[in-house]
């Protein structure tokens, strides 16, 4: 009997790491966090790894407690409370963040961070009494500015790093593909040489919480400005498409670009023209021309989210640019009025 059930039961380093757990005795944040961090995306781990080492450093201020705590640490010491001290602890974690006058759409996905982890752990046993932690977000009381650039803007920045050295042309070319397709910041930092085929005019890129690379169309204008590029990135290998100066590219992402680098230099391009501009400011402007453009073309507000790459229909109006609303407002409230003197 021993022996038939030693055929049928799998290896323990094959299995998963949640049904690994379950198997195991002894439990702790760091066994929990190995299995929550599985199936999540590098971008959007880095989302969460910032909002519990906020949680960390607030716990370890709070106790006293230098160095701060780690994020395994602090987890299990929010573990071991029972609901009401639990609770209040989370409590105290959002009052505090509220205090710190952060924007209600951080403070939410930080405490949406901490339910999904604790989630985790009440199912497999970690946390005392098994509760759940139901600390609830804050209320945004005004909706996010979703103005983008205009377009003379972006053609200025452009203008503002024509040149022909590295940078310039890294520069340039980062605006444009932001631009002209949209991109998300973290979408133009995962591109790859060896996934974009310029003769062809394509390029694969891994949107927001997708598993699946899409293949996306480059523009002339983007294929232009990518040799360029190429002078000085080198036109052929492996590793990531936008490189730092500093390092050259290999096979495993040495010398890619990281967010904060793209948002820097998007921004001093902005001051340079006089605009404050960021990164998504650039995708909020693509996606408002799409819009207008597209509805003068007869594209219909679905065919339009493909480009935007959006789940529904909602999310991608929000991003239209409401700078001329007042204008538009007043337009369409003449078109109503006139209806009542039509013959």
């Amino acid at each position: 009997m021993t022996a038939a059930l030693a055929l049928v039961a799998p290896a323990v380093e094959t299995l998963p790491p949640a049904l690994w757990l379950a198997g195991e005795r002894q439990r702790n944040a760091r066994s929990i966090l190995e299995a929550w961090r599985a199936g999540k995306s590098a971008n959007t781990m880095r989302s969460y790894e910032h909002d519990l080492e906020a949680f960390a450093r607030f716990l370890s201020a709070g106790l006293a407690i230098t160095p701060p705590l780690s994020i395994e640490a602090a987890l299990d010491r929010l573990f071991c409370e029972d609901s009401a001290s639990g609770h209040g602890l989370v409590l105290s974690f959002r009052a505090s963040m509220l205090e710190a006058n952060l924007a209600p759409a951080s403070i939410n996905r930080a405490l949406a961070t901490l339910r999904s982890v604790s989630k985790l752990a009440r199912m497999l046993g970690v946390v005392h009494g098994g509760w759940y932690l139901e600390v609830p977000g804050v209320r945004a009381e005004r909706r996010r500015d979703t103005r983008g650039p205009a377009v003379e803007d972006v053609r200025r920045m452009l203008d503002a790093t024509a040149g022909d050295t590295e940078t310039d042309t890294r520069d340039y070319a980062i605006v444009v593909t932001l631009f002209c397709l949209g991109l998300r910041v973290s979408e133009l930092c995962g591109l790859n040489l060896e996934e974009t085929d310029l003769a062809r005019g394509a390029t694969w890129i891994r949107g927001k919480g997708r598993r699946e690379r899409e293949l996306m169309p480059l523009p002339v204008v983007v294929v232009t400005a990518i040799r360029r590029y190429q002078v000085h990135r080198g036109a052929t290998g492996q590793g990531p498409l936008f490189v730092s100066r500093s390092r050259r590219p290999g096979r495993d992402g040495a010398g890619r670009l990281h967010s904060r680098s793209v948002l820097r230099i998007v921004a001093e391009l902005g001051e340079r023209v006089g605009v404050r501009v960021w990164c998504h400011a650039l995708r909020h402007t693509a996606i408002t021309e799409a819009i207008i453009r597209g509805q003068q073309a007869g594209l219909g507000l679905d065919q339009i989210r493909a480009f935007s790459r959006h789940r529904t229909l909602q999310t991608m109006l929000g991003y239209r640019d409401q700078r001329d609303q007042a204008a538009v407002q007043r337009q369409l409230a003449e078109v109503v009025a006139g209806t009542l003197t039509a013959a």
